[in-house]
């Protein structure tokens, strides 16, 4: 039977009659597992209406802020695809450069955040191997800082993320962007890709061994199902579990020739309820708490019918970020922009996401 992350390399997922449709209320049940805690709001002759605000205009340094560190994510691409250049010339190469912009990333306030939404929302970004190993390094910081790693963990753990999957380059790129069905000689085509790496890695020398190891680890699983050792819990580095984990997260996410990518919260319901068994506790737990929900400049549907952007989120109430509304229920643009915050507004919640290319015009 196929893995999940292997039937993901092809584009490929389970059809809707064998996956339950996601909703993003049925995210709260997780509570019963003690995956999401779901504050009790209290009677209802306590809740008061939500309170609205009206957006105030980012200065000119906040707008200079955000465009550098924008400019990171450029930084991180360029750096994977020069190494991916370099191996296509049989050239040697060196990651210094990685790890100096990786600390940057991790010693920026709200960095890994702004990251995070520019790399869920795919615009003006290409679909390839760099554009995933970049963004399975910022969805890993945001899990490593959720796991209060240090800054030097963090930084080990990010570039370890931008260099995990470099031996995709030599599996045969006929396989990596087939359609239809792999046969089973593809298949173990495409489970050799963490020896590569693993090769790859080695060249660096001894510095860096840590690294080669640890990569060789993205596919292990907690129950033993991963390959290539299957190895187990304790076995499998820390780092490793959570970049495998985004791994699956981060190719769900993206859209392939078939199918649109999924919504965050989607994707997380789908790795939580098909393939829960294959990652610790402690890992779903992060998934769920730092990337299942709604990213800063994500667009998303209330109760009301109303579409909104979100424009700040919260660790604690990952389900009520603050919102900005765009349309109200009819569709029609608001002449005055409004701002709710869900923490404050209990009888309002999020129905669904929506695409940009689905707004309103």
């Amino acid at each position: 039977m196929s893995r999940l992350s292997d039937l993901i390399k092809q584009g490929k997922l389970p059809g809707k009659k064998q996956v339950e449709e996601v909703k993003i209320r049925n995210l709260e049940s997780l509570k019963e597992e003690g995956l999401l805690e779901v504050p009790d709001i209290g009677p209802l002759e306590n809740i008061s209406l939500p309170r609205e605000e009206e957006p105030a205009a980012p200065s000119s340094d906040e707008l200079e802020e955000q465009k550098r560190i924008e400019d990171l994510y450029t930084g991180i691409y360029n750096f994977v695809e020069e190494i991916l250049d370099s191996l296509k010339r049989k050239k040697k190469f060196t990651i210094e450069k990685g790890f100096e912009i990786v600390k940057e990333i991790v010693h920026t306030a709200k960095a890994a955040n702004i990251l995070y939404g520019k790399a869920v929302q795919g615009k003006g970004i290409p679909d390839n191997l760099a554009a995933h190993s970049a963004n399975v390094c910022i969805y890993s910081l945001l899990l490593g800082k959720g796991a209060h790693y240090s800054d030097r963990q963090m930084i080990e753990l990010g570039v370890t993320a931008l260099l995990h999957d470099l031996g995709m380059i030599f599996v045969p790129k006929g396989i990596v962007d087939k359609k239809g069905k792999l046969t089973t000689a593809e298949l173990i085509q495409i489970r050799k890709h963490p020896y590569y790496t693993y090769k790859i890695l080695q060249t660096l020398g001894e510095k860096y061994s840590w690294i080669a190891e640890i990569a060789y680890q993205e596919q292990e699983r907690e129950n033993g199902l991963g390959y290539p050792k299957g190895l187990k819990g304790e076995k499998i580095h820390d780092y490793a579990k959570i970049i495998g984990i985004v791994d699956v997260y981060e190719a769900l996410t993206h859209h392939r020739p078939q199918r649109k990518g999924y919504m965050p919260h989607d994707a997380v319901k789908l790795i939580l309820g098909t393939q829960k068994n294959l990652y610790s506790n402690d890992v779903k737990r992060l998934l769920l708490t730092k990337l299942s929900c709604f990213p800063l400049g994500s667009y998303i549907k209330l109760n009301s019918n109303a579409m909104c952007k979100v424009i700040e989120v919260y660790e604690d109430s990952p389900l009520r970020p603050t919102v900005e509304i765009l349309f109200d229920s009819q569709k029609r643009k608001l002449p005055k922009k409004k701002i709710i915050k869900l923490t404050e507004a209990p009888l309002l919640y999020i129905t669904g996401t929506v695409y940009e290319s689905d707004l309103p015009q």
